[in-house]
């Protein structure tokens, strides 16, 4: 054999595994692409319902990770990501002294306030925790309790199920029963139609969705705006952490990256939080 028709043969040889070893490259990454893994996060039942609208975004994007999300307690999901039973827990408040693991890592995604509202004119400018939880329980009826005129309080709120009205009844009731006179109504938007009709109306929206045609009353003195809700002076308010265990699986790494980043934070702000980033 000449060296001419060796070294042909050695080309095509070459040129045989390269294609083959590409071949292979490929259907690595096409094995890899369709690869499905889990992403299992658990925690504060009204905070899984806004990370619920994250994965849905998040699954635009990464269809090869199936997520689910369970609603349940922060301490619970804390308990449950530290024996490995979740990937992700996510919870309402930051970790307390006793829950602090130098192992687990939270990041701060999002603030959750709502707004007590009231018509522009209303002579009320502020009211406690309790008086406002009063209210709303159907305990206090009469402005005049509360230092406004002697007119019947109207109560506007949401429907079972909003999600600021699982807020409210996290954030506000402490364990208190919202009382039956509240009219409930479809929307934030509606609710605030409502109150800037009826000069002796009151209800609750979230931050996000707070109109000029209402005004927010300030609560135990502090008014409400974006400076007292990040520094945490305004009591109507609770933080949403996700919490990995260590450095957290990859899923649960890029699960976060998304929700800090812009599309992750439009949609908290779409659905009424506070962005922090």
């Amino acid at each position: 054999m000449n060296r001419r028709s060796a070294l042909k043969i050695f080309g095509i040889t070459a040129t045989s595994l390269a294609a083959a070893g590409f071949g292979a490259k490929y259907y690595w990454d096409e094995f890899q692409a369709r690869r499905r893994t889990n992403l299992l996060i658990s925690g504060s039942a009204p905070m899984v319902s806004y990370v619920q609208k994250i994965a849905d975004a998040f699954s635009k994007i990464h269809k090869n990770i199936d997520i689910v999300a369970e609603k349940g307690h922060s301490s619970g999901a804390l308990l449950a990501l530290n024996r490995g039973g979740i990937d992700l827990a996510v919870m309402d408040r930051n970790l307390s002294l006793e829950e602090f693991n130098l192992n687990d890592h939270n990041v701060l995604t999002g603030i959750d306030g709502i707004g007590i509202v009231v018509h522009p004119e209303s002579p009320i400018k502020t009211l406690t925790i309790e008086q406002a939880r009063h209210i709303f329980e159907g305990l206090i009826t009469n402005w005049k309790e509360v230092g406004g005129p002697d007119k019947q309080i109207n109560m506007y709120g949401r429907k079972e199920g909003s999600t600021t009205r699982n807020s409210i009844e996290d954030i506000l009731m402490a364990g208190g029963v919202l009382s039956r006179r509240i009219k409930e109504l479809k929307s934030a938007d509606d609710v605030s139609k409502a109150i800037a009709a009826d000069i002796q109306g009151i209800g609750y929206v979230s931050v996000r969705t707070m109109q000029d045609t209402t005004r927010a009353l300030a609560i135990n003195g502090v008014e409400l705006n974006e400076k007292n809700l990040i520094i945490n002076l305004y009591p109507l308010f609770r933080s949403m952490f996700l919490v990995i265990d260590g450095e957290g699986t990859k899923d649960a790494r890029k699960f976060i990256e998304f929700a800090l980043s812009d599309s992750g934070q439009k949609v908290l702000a779409d659905t009424g939080m506070l962005r922090v980033r």
